[in-house]
């Protein structure tokens, strides 16, 4: 277990998130290599995209279905991003403490600075609070699932800012 991982359910006992499994897995660095390994799980199955605006420089962690491919005009106008690019590994390190395949919203714990805003497809929005999503613990060898409702409780610890996609405003 990485000192990212221990940090990261140490945070979850703080918040008395304790409903949560962990499930141990080959390394998977998409969410297709997920569904090929058979790592489809019951509720929602996500992925993560880090996304840099490169006029003002800000990031987006983007969090859609698996299925879903990124409709950069259509999120654009969601969060009034201008000119977008995915994150570079360097980018990934440096605001997530993550490596490109791990990128995974517990990787919030160590944006201090709070440089990332965190974008939700609808169906985490219009999913009830028991609903399982699943997420890499910082690191692509497991998945952690819990509920939306303690993963909603981890986001505002973070203190990013979320927008929810079928509201188009932000409301954390």
């Amino acid at each position: 277990m990485t000192e990212s991982e221990e940090r990261l359910y140490q945070i979850f006992a703080d918040l008395d998130i304790t409903e949560y499994q962990v499930h141990e897995h080959q390394a998977v660095f998409t969410s297709q290599e997920a569904k090929e390994a058979g790592l489809t799980m019951p509720g929602l199955n996500l992925k993560n995209l880090l996304v840099k605006d490169k006029k003002d420089g800000r990031f987006f962690l983007v969090i859609l279905e698996e299925h879903r491919q990124m409709d950069g005009k259509h999120f654009k106008q969601i969060t009034g991003w201008r000119q977008i690019r995915f994150a570079h590994a360097e980018e990934l390190m440096e605001v997530l403490a993550l490596s490109p395949g791990a990128v995974s919203p517990f990787g919030l714990i160590h944006d201090k600075e709070k440089q990332i805003t965190v974008v939700l497809d609808k169906q985490i929005g219009l999913a009830a609070a028991d609903v399982l999503v699943h997420f890499h613990p910082n690191r692509n060898t497991a998945t952690v699932s819990l509920t939306k409702g303690d993963f909603m409780k981890f986001l505002a610890f973070t203190g990013h800012s979320v927008i929810f996609e079928e509201e188009r405003k932000q409301l954390i």
